[in-house]
């Protein structure tokens, strides 16, 4: 889920968990190592991918898809 419900906490949702993310900000990281990185706060590489994809879409951060690079805003 990207948002908290009455059944989910913050902590649980793709919301809850951009700045876990954001904690990793350098000005650029691998996208394989920025996982393996947060790994253990995410339940699946879906949830991880989930929230990359929501810190694209707010413009926090840019992704190469050629490189594998994410530079954050």
């Amino acid at each position: 889920m990207i948002t908290p419900n009455k059944v989910l906490s913050l902590e649980s949702t793709a919301m809850g968990l951009l700045p876990i993310l954001m904690a990793f900000g350098k000005s650029e990281i691998q996208l394989a190592t920025l996982y393996r990185q947060s790994e253990k706060h995410f339940e699946s590489v879906d949830q991880f991918l989930l929230a990359v994809d929501v810190l694209y879409v707010l413009g926090r951060i840019s992704v190469n898809l050629e490189t594998g690079i994410v530079s954050y805003a």
